[in-house]
């Protein structure tokens, strides 16, 4: 168990003495749990390393005391591991998107960027320092000597735009498994990997990872930038560009998670259908940036 039952007794109003019941809800190390008692739950997160753990936790009270509404309301600490309210809602990798559900977590996201939050990881480091490897390495996707070497300086270009930002305060694995969501709602989970870095890469891992189409992709991206102050055309182009530079560095990843999430059916096969949807939707077009069409027809013509 990840934390402590007199903890979580306190957390759900229980009699001192009390044992809620709980159940993991996964099979790798870190999945969450489940508590209950007195006919309430709660959900307990503790992720596998201790830095995740202390940064998701540290975040999540900033967060807290910033009165961030889109999350889980926190209602304890056991150690290192929160203590949250649950929600009634399910990842885009459960179900398809309710109505306005997509809507409400591209606004939470908004307005997680807009908080004059310092908080987390990397806050360090320059704006490179936190942008992805470049060219990236992409004999480990299979691409050929020719793809890699045509698409080098354009991945490079892109690297140069993405430098013009936004950057600050970021969630950093804002993918469909991390966005909980109801009809009109949305919230915000697992902040181990939050802090600083560029903020249209959260933007793109959901929408990449949601299964939406390009027009939807390009029409959220829009709505993301008018609540941010940003013009619409030209973030949705600069969201697209990212999401080709994030979703690569993504899929380089995948091995090492899926061996990480091996003995767990539903966290695997929930990374293996995020890995597909990044790939359909990094080679759908959502923006109209040359540089993006010049990585598109490097890597697949």
């Amino acid at each position: 168990m990840l934390a402590d039952p007199a903890d979580v007794a306190r957390a759900l109003g229980l009699p001192p003495g009390s044992e809620p019941a709980f159940e993991p809800l996964g099979d790798a190390p870190g999945a969450p749990e489940r508590w209950s008692g007195g006919g309430r739950a709660v959900i307990v997160r503790r992720p596998v390393t201790a830095e995740a753990a202390q940064n998701h936790a540290a975040v999540f009270e900033a967060l807290a005391n910033a009165g961030f509404a889109a999350m889980p309301r926190l209602l304890g600490f056991s150690g290192l591991a929160t203590i949250e309210e649950e929600v009634p809602g399910l990842t885009a990798l459960q179900v398809e998107p309710p109505p306005g559900a997509a809507e409400a977590a591209v606004a939470a996201l908004a307005a997680l960027h807009a908080l004059p939050l310092r908080e987390g990881l990397d806050w360090e480091k320059a704006p490179a320092g936190v942008l992805p490897e470049c060219p990236p390495p992409l004999y480990r996707l299979g691409f050929a000597a020719a793809e890699r070497e045509a698409a080098a300086p354009h991945f490079a270009a892109a690297r140069e735009a993405l430098l013009a930002g936004p950057f600050g305060f970021a969630h950093r694995a804002a993918t469909a498994a991390n966005v909980l969501l109801a009809p009109g709602k949305a919230w915000l989970v697992n902040f181990a990997a939050a802090g600083f870095g560029h903020q249209l890469f959260d933007l793109a891992a959901f929408l990449l990872t949601s299964g939406l189409g390009a027009p939807a992709r390009r029409a959220l991206a829009m709505a993301y930038a008018r609540l941010r102050g940003f013009d619409p055309a030209a973030t949705a182009d600069l969201a697209d560009l990212a999401g080709l530079t994030w979703g690569t560095d993504e899929l380089l990843w995948l091995p090492r998670r899926q061996v990480e999430a091996l003995g767990d059916d539903a966290a695997l096969a929930a990374l293996n259908l995020a890995a597909v949807r990044i790939e359909q939707g990094m080679r759908a077009p959502a923006g109209d940036s040359p540089i993006a069409a010049a990585i598109r027809g490097a890597l697949w013509g």
